[in-house]
């Protein structure tokens, strides 16, 4: 069986869609395992084609190329790769070096993608340099620096590096002068014993003197195929595949990172945006819930609610519920304290003293301070570790209150003074109709009037976001006052009646008794039940707090934040993920010719799309280390600025040390989902860009 054969091989291009050009026509060689074949003819004839066509750069348009038997153009990538790295090689018309690498570089990687040691594959290339007279210091030279000759005699090296069976030359001694061609023909002839050497040439003289056999070619046709001289074939072996030895990479990668220094900062810059982008908005998500948890507990009056009763009213005549809202019954009020014995329920007295009471300093009237009522200065259901200016009242008394920082700020700026133990007067006034059965006298009325003046004798410092100015007063002091101050008509009527009084036999929907009750946390530090209690409550029943709401209101603004972060996150992780596909494949299409001459020497496709992911791995890996120290460093200056404007604390709480319990998860997640990009996003459109022939590829760029 012969080593090589071709079956009525034709190769056509289409000129248009109707029209082909043959520039090869109906040619049926056979070879066998070792001689010296010369292709004689003249430019044109398609000579190099016909060699392209042999070593499977090419594509036959008719017929068949068989290789011990095997149709070629069947192999699949990787008995293709095997063929190329073990059984045969190619030396190019134009050398088709790597111009960047060294000579000796370029010599040694087929021993390299062989599998061998870069010791090993430099004591190859070292022998080889005394048989084709190569001045050693040419070889740490980059190809781009050498000669044409020089260049000739490191193709034709390489070549020969790795001993194979088929060694294809086109136009071998082109560049070389006499002494050198002769030279390199006694190198292909020494090579001919024990393989096969197929030259294409215009030098004849040559061919004759050293050739086995001459093929002439004429216009795409062999008109001629002459032996000079019979070769006894020699035993086969069948070349065995071999791994890469995984280094021949580096110098590769290396050198490809530093020319595209510019383009990779740029990518890198892509990486970092999006890593860091990352880690901050999984920190804002991560942190968010808890910093919200601490930071709406920092209001003076977190434990303070209203709790009323809610009636459902349904007509059947309308899909309109109405919802009638009640003070729940003494019995009512007295199972709940049974039940929920952390809180102190009391009258309101939210229809006597208003929340938007009037404030005046001096006589100039200050609109927009809220009073509200804490149960005591003087126990644990407010929390102390608030108070930043002043001292708390040690007793519970009208006469002093406390202001929260929002409160400071305005009436400084308001004053243009110190508010801290400077007084303020508060007014309140109400007209109240007790109805009578009594036909004289069916009603009595009442004038409420709320007239203090008061001292702000401290300050708490509490969450501002969504926090409007407050003054604090204690509601016991209060709750006594109602007691102690007496309605005077209506005492002439009844009998000696105080404002508590009036609320507690008010009717359950009258207006005086505020449709509800105050409740207070007895202990600050139980926030939580209040929460729960919130949760449990029977339908019939609505708890409403300041502080759960503007809780509430901040959980709903982070989710729609997050919600818009993790948009904005997918369209920078695409982003970034295209920016790197695209300069990958554009740096794939700039060293396509590179990337032929490697496949042509035995690199796997698989290899070269490697050398471009490991490129962008390494573009990764830069821009993630980058990504976690900007987090790192920008996470506290961004806390600090957002505590600043807000009082949100630590919202943005990145898990680098321990995330669901294991130690550097966070990181390691952060690292595979980069390298998965890089990965993807370098593979993706290469593999999927249209395959052109090795040809094609080898004369890319010239």
């Amino acid at each position: 069986m012969p080593l090589i054969e071709l079956n009525r091989v034709s190769k056509a291009y289409l000129i248009n869609k109707n029209e082909k050009k043959y520039v090869l026509k109906d040619i049926s060689l056979s070879f066998s395992e070792t001689g010296l074949i010369s292709i004689l003819g003249k430019s044109g004839c398609g000579k190099s084609t016909l060699l392209n066509l042999i070593g499977g750069l090419d594509k036959t348009s008719e017929g068949a190329v068989y290789y011990k038997g095997d149709n070629i153009a069947k192999y699949k990538e990787k008995q293709l790769v095997a063929f190329r790295k073990s059984e045969i090689s190619y030396i190019f018309q134009h050398y088709h070096l790597l111009e960047s690498q060294t000579a000796l570089y370029n010599i040694m990687l087929p021993c390299l993608l062989n599998g061998d040691s870069f010791k090993i594959a430099k004591e190859k290339a070292l022998s080889l340099i005394d048989k084709f007279s190569i001045n050693k210091d040419l070889l740490d030279k980059p190809c781009s620096k050498l000669s044409g000759g020089e260049k000739e005699r490191i193709a034709i090296m390489r070549a020969f590096i790795n001993k194979p069976k088929v060694i294809l030359a086109d136009e071998p001694t082109g560049a070389l002068d006499k002494d050198n061609a002769l030279l390199v023909m006694e190198s292909l002839k020494e090579a001919s014993k024990t393989s096969l050497v197929i030259m294409v040439t215009h030098n004849e003289e040559l061919a004759r003197r050293y050739s086995d056999r001459i093929i002439h070619m004429k216009d795409g046709r062999v008109i001629q195929d002459e032996k000079i001289k019979l070769i006894n074939g020699k035993r086969h072996i069948e070349a065995e595949e071999t791994k890469s030895n995984p280094n021949w990479y580096g110098k590769i990668i290396t050198h490809n990172f530093a020319k595209r220094f510019k383009r990779n900062i740029f990518s890198i810059l892509a990486v970092t945006i999006g890593g860091t982008a990352s880690m901050l908005i999984f920190g804002f998500s991560n942190g968010a819930h808890d910093s919200i948890m601490k930071s709406t507990e920092r209001q003076f009056d977190y434990g303070v609610a209203s709790i009323s009763k809610e009636n459902k009213i349904v007509s059947d005549e309308s899909p309109i519920t109405l919802i009638q809202t009640l003070r729940a019954s003494e019995e009512e009020i007295d199972e709940l304290s049974s039940e929920y014995d952390f809180l102190h329920f009391c009258y309101s007295y939210d229809s006597l003293v208003t929340p938007a009471i009037d404030t005046y300093i001096g006589d100039r009237e200050i609109n927009g301070l809220t009073y509200t009522p804490v149960y005591s200065f003087c126990d644990q259901s407010i929390d102390k570790s608030l108070l930043s200016k002043g001292k708390l009242p040690v007793i519970d008394t009208l006469n002093m209150v406390v202001i929260n920082q929002t409160a400071y700020d305005y009436l400084k700026k308001e004053t243009k003074g110190e508010p801290l133990n400077t007084y303020i007067r508060l007014k309140d006034t109400g007209t109240f109709t007790y109805y009578t059965s009594d036909i004289e006298k069916p009603y009595i009325t009442d004038y409420f009037v709320y007239d203090r003046l008061v001292e702000i004798v401290a300050v708490v410092k509490e969450l501002t976001f969504l926090n409007t100015p407050k003054v604090y007063y204690s509601y016991k002091a209060l709750d006594k006052y109602m007691e102690e101050t007496l309605l005077n008509n209506l005492s002439e009527y009844l009998g000696e009646t105080s404002w508590k009084d009036r609320i507690m036999s008010a009717s359950d929907n009258e207006y005086i008794a505020n449709y509800s009750h105050r409740v207070f946390l007895k202990n600050s530090g139980d926030v939580y039940q209040l929460k729960e209690m919130k949760k449990r409550l029977d339908e019939k029943y609505s708890l409403n707090s300041n502080a759960l709401t503007v809780e509430g209101t901040l959980f709903s603004l982070v989710d729609a934040a997050s919600v818009g972060m993790e948009i904005f996150l997918a369209i920078a992780l695409v982003g970034t993920a295209m920016i790197i596909g695209i300069i990958s494949f554009a740096s794939y299409a700039e060293d396509i010719k590179d990337s032929a001459i490697l496949l042509c020497i035995g690199a796997k496709r698989e290899d070269i799309s490697s050398l471009y992911v490991f490129e962008n791995c390494l573009i990764g890996a830069i821009g993630i280390v980058l990504s976690f120290v900007i987090a790192l460093v920008s996470q506290n200056p961004l806390n600090h600025l957002i505590e600043r404007f807000t009082s949100l604390i630590n919202i943005v709480d990145i898990p680098f040390m321990s995330f669901h319990g294991r130690p550097l998860l966070f990181p390691l997640l952060i690292v595979i989902m980069t390298l998965l990009i890089c990965l993807l996003a370098t593979y993706l459109p290469i593999s999927l860009s249209k395959k052109i022939s090795l040809k094609e590829e080898l004369n890319a760029n010239d």
